[in-house]
């Protein structure tokens, strides 16, 4: 494995024939894809369960109770068209032009190399350093343990997603730009969970849970802009900015929750658990932090610069809003 290394990616698996969903689970392992095996009738409530998923796999002889796995992609399509569908071919029947749109990435049974080949493409088109990711996740536990320090703060695994949906009411994006790349980073959590944490004590003596809609979202902005002060200090070159100067319009939908930064590049994905040691029982607040390189992104140059970047130490300065 290569310091340039694929991420895991969350799936939806429609299989129902028991001999191909045990090679698809075990090639789901082989390509750190994480299966959520389910049933034609729990498709769609999975999709509103999991806001975070990479793709579907799914079979073109599977069982529905209504209509056939075509109609299912095409339902599958019509909620979340940025997922990649992966239509298993039991047949060698015609799709039709419409269908074929719905179902872009199609493999017929036993070819898993062709499959490789298209999740590889379709999922894992873009690689990220090993060290980037860490550093990221680094920095950002000690960001949020700065803000939070009455709380445990655990990183779960890295990966990354396709699907554009915001998880919670609370969100901030702050634009990342330096010579090897340009985007944004998120941070999305719900208002309540937030309410919750703090009434349990999770940041500063006198900051509880009453407060209300805008101080929260002050809350997490002034994390989001303490992660944002780590980032610059630790990867970003002083008064060197990247020559790109593309821009493109960010969309937000707040009636589906959605929200696009015009491509279809997947998204690095870091979701951090915030608990309390003295209550093991309840449930933590969940935070997640979405790094997005939609406008420039090249890891060859991330490791050029990292080659000759010298350790800098803390400035102790933030931006402001």
């Amino acid at each position: 494995m290569t310091d340039n290394t694929l991420l895991e990616a969350k799936v939806l698996l429609l299989e129902h024939d028991p001999e191909q969903y045990q090679i698809l689970s075990e090639f789901c392992q082989s390509m750190g894809l994480m299966a959520l095996p389910r049933s034609a009738s729990d498709a769609l409530a999975t999709l509103a369960m999991h806001k975070d998923l990479g793709g579907v796999l799914l079979a073109d002889d599977l069982p529905c109770d209504e209509g056939d796995a075509l109609q299912l992609a095409r339902a599958i399509h019509k909620l979340r068209p940025e997922l990649p569908i992966f239509l298993r071919r039991s047949s060698d029947s015609e799709l039709t032009p419409a269908q074929q749109l719905v179902v872009r990435h199609r493999w017929v049974t036993g070819d898993l190399v062709h499959l490789r080949a298209a999740i590889e493409h379709a999922i894992f088109s873009l690689s990220y350093p090993r060290s980037l990711v860490q550093g990221i996740s680094t920095l950002t536990c000690e960001s949020l343990v700065a803000m939070f320090p009455n709380a445990k703060v655990v990183a779960e695994s890295p990966y990354v997603v396709h699907d554009r949906i915001i998880h919670g009411e609370v969100s901030t994006l702050i634009p990342i730009e330096s010579t090897w790349c340009r985007g944004y980073m998120m941070l999305q959590t719900e208002e309540n969970a937030l309410r919750q944490g703090l009434i349990q004590g999770f940041s500063y003596e006198g900051v509880g849970g009453d407060l209300n809609f805008r101080e929260l979202n002050n809350m997490l902005g002034e994390t989001t802009n303490l992660i944002w002060g780590a980032f610059k200090n630790r990867y970003i070159p002083p008064q060197e900015l990247s020559k790109q100067q593309t821009q493109v319009p960010i969309v937000i939908n707040h009636a589906h929750k959605y929200i696009s930064f015009g491509s279809q590049d997947p998204q690095l994905c870091l979701r951090y658990q915030l608990s309390d040691p003295a209550r093991p029982g309840m449930p933590p607040l969940v935070i997640v932090q979405r790094v997005i390189f939609n406008l420039h992104w090249s890891p060859e140059e991330f490791a050029d610069f990292e080659a000759h970047a010298t350790k800098a130490g803390p400035t102790g300065e933030l931006d402001l809003f």
